[in-house]
């Protein structure tokens, strides 16, 4: 693009830790993105991180009364939960094409990936444009995970190049999303299984490849494309805070002395 593009961020902050979750000691019943993390509620450092980076216009919160939020040091719009992860993300991307009807893409980000920053917004926007797609799905490669985070413990999808796992943050063309709809909401109910993922999107056989780690990320990256009908392409990720979400206490930790030091260093 010659022009900055126009985006928008839309961060999901639906999701409270269920009894039997890891995390539910820790978050009493409350959105996880309200965890108090170095002072301050953890979708505080989202939030602000995507409001700093230089390219987006707007951040929307979806799923967090604006009552539960304390004061943010940058303006958010809030909007109400609408059900499930996939109907909120709908719901944010529809409000940010109401404010900015020619907007060039909208960033969907996790309220649970505390360590990203203005720069690592920036830089993973820079690289997703670098390509003319609808869907920009951010992964990060083992060998980056844990050489930065070597305790996180994060689950891995093993392709013929190595291990991935996933991050939090994607980038989406406004059309891509209201194409194929139910099989976006089926994919989003299965988030947490890459297995799951490649049956949806074709069956047994991408199934049996991802677990004899036959599978190339070109070949997930075109079986996704074909099932959603849209132009989809994973980004590999050079900083590894996009797939430091929090999903368990020891990952708390993890992302709690990173912030206290980040506060007094």
């Amino acid at each position: 693009m010659n022009e900055a593009p126009q985006l928008a961020a839309v961060v999901l902050a639906g999701s409270s830790p269920r009894e039997r979750d890891p995390l539910a000691r820790h978050t009493q019943g409350r959105p996880k993105g309200l965890l108090p993390i170095a002072g301050r509620p953890m979708i505080a450092y989202v939030v602000e991180a995507l409001a700093g980076s230089r390219y987006i216009q707007t951040v929307i919160v979806v799923g967090l009364p604006p009552e539960d939020c304390p004061p943010l040091s940058v303006p958010v719009i809030f909007l109400p939960g609408h059900g499930g992860l996939f109907q909120n993300a709908e719901a944010g991307i529809a409000h940010a094409l109401i404010l900015h009807p020619h907007l060039d893409g909208v960033v969907v980000s996790s309220a649970d990936i505390p360590l990203l920053t203005p720069q690592i917004v920036n830089r993973f926007i820079e690289e997703c444009l670098r390509t003319d797609h609808d869907v920009y799905y951010g992964v990060v490669e083992r060998a980056v995970m844990e050489r930065r985070f070597p305790a996180s413990r994060r689950s891995y999808v093993h392709l013929r190049e190595g291990a991935f796992a996933g991050g939090d943050i994607m980038l989406v063309r406004p059309a891509a999303i209201q194409t194929n709809r139910d099989l976006w909401q089926r994919l989003a109910d299965a988030r947490k299984s890459a297995l799951s993922q490649a049956r949806i999107l074709g069956g047994i056989w991408p199934m049996l490849k991802l677990l004899v780690r036959r599978m190339t990320l070109a070949e997930a990256e075109r079986r996704a494309s074909r099932a959603l009908n849209v132009r989809g392409r994973a980004v590999i990720c050079k900083d590894p805070e996009v797939g430091m979400d929090v999903d368990k206490p020891f990952q708390l930790e993890i992302v709690r002395a990173e912030l206290e030091e980040r506060r007094h260093g």
